[in-house]
């Protein structure tokens, strides 16, 4: 799943605060295809009346690609033709509890949409419910017999086009993948050893995923299965790349693929070289599936490490992004990667 919180706050959905919304507002926002803002104003109507126009946006998301909705945001106000969000939050003034109003909104959305979380964030007798809706697998959704969309960064009724290209899409299976910190080893030659595990899975119930394939990069370390002549036809770039290809044929819903791994490295020029940090870029797709990414940054110099578990070494953590989303947002286009490729 994308971490739409991880993008515009720098930390997941649930560890977002009051605080955090209200410096987000602080210089003005706009809308746009992946975040959309709702005040809550009696002006708007009841509790009721106002959470219609948040199921709309998250309709929309879920026919579009998934993002962030923030209901409590500050009334939006017109500047030479823009619509800017900034300063005083206009926060709801209902406390409803999370499971149910989950339920509602499901409920109210056909066909019945997955993967919708929220935040409700209180501070006195204010509350903000921060959306996250991922992309769904089983669009176009309607509410109240509309589909909508996320089209110029509005939520708008979704044209007869999208509608039927929605229906004719090629679904494909969703397949996750994450790294595991096993067990950390220190050497008495300078050497350490991190165990890590890498976990496949396949989230579409009805759907089976084929031909899995992942490589798993890390420049500051080698694998140790490359060091063996057994095993060192999996790995390349010099023992930095693990390649698990052709060892899977299916991966079934209920029943991941688990995957472990050694990678030794000195701690020395780990700290001269790369600030005592280690990255691990896990790349994987299947037949019918799209290519995704999840990045990893260790900081080994946090000080004490647990042997077993050592999860405290996570520094960061960008997990199943589409590999077309992320080249979008660091500006890749096909120019400029046929004219790294092509050196012309």
């Amino acid at each position: 799943m994308i971490n739409y919180s991880e993008q515009y706050f720098g930390k997941d959905l649930i560890d977002l605060s009051y605080e955090d919304i209200v410096n987000f507002f602080a210089v003005e926002k706009e809308e746009s295809d992946k975040i959309e803002f709702k005040a809550f104003h009696p002006d708007f109507g009841n509790f009721n009346k106002n959470l219609e126009g948040v199921i709309r946006g998250i309709c929309a998301f879920l026919n579009s690609n998934g993002g962030i909705l923030i209901w409590g945001a500050p009334l939006g106000q017109k500047v030479d033709e823009r619509v800017i969000f900034q300063g005083a939050l206009s926060p709801v003034t209902e406390l409803k509890e999370k499971d149910s109003l989950i339920s509602k909104i499901s409920d109210s959305i056909t066909p019945l949409p997955v993967n919708i979380n929220v935040n409700i964030i209180k501070k006195e007798d204010n509350y903000l419910y921060v959306f996250e809706t991922q992309i769904s697998n089983y669009s176009p959704h309607q509410f109240k017999n509309t589909y909508f969309a996320r089209l110029d960064g509005q939520t708008k009724p979704a044209p007869h086009y999208l509608v039927e290209a929605l229906f004719k899409k090629i679904s494909y299976p969703n397949i996750e993948g994450y790294i595991n910190l096993d067990r950390y080893r220190p050497l008495s030659n300078g050497q350490r050893l991190l165990d890590i595990s890498i976990l496949m899975f396949n989230f579409s119930e009805l759907q089976n995923a084929y031909n899995l394939t992942y490589r798993l990069m890390c420049v500051q370390g080698i694998f140790a299965g490359s060091q063996n002549q057994d095993t060192s036809k999996y790995y390349t770039y010099n023992g930095h790349m693990y390649v698990h290809k052709d060892l899977n044929d299916i991966l079934h819903f209920g029943a991941p693929d688990r995957n472990t791994q050694r990678i030794i490295f000195n701690m020395d020029k780990l700290a001269d070289n790369h600030n005592c940090e280690m990255d691990l870029i896990l790349t994987f797709g299947g037949k019918n599936s799209p290519l995704k990414l999840s990045e990893y940054k260790l900081d080994f110099g946090k000080g004490s490490i647990a042997a077993k578990n050592p999860v405290g070494l996570f520094k960061s953590k960008n997990e199943n992004k589409l590999v077309s989303v992320h080249q979008k947002e660091i500006g890749s286009t096909r120019e400029n990667q046929l004219k790294k490729m092509l050196k012309r």
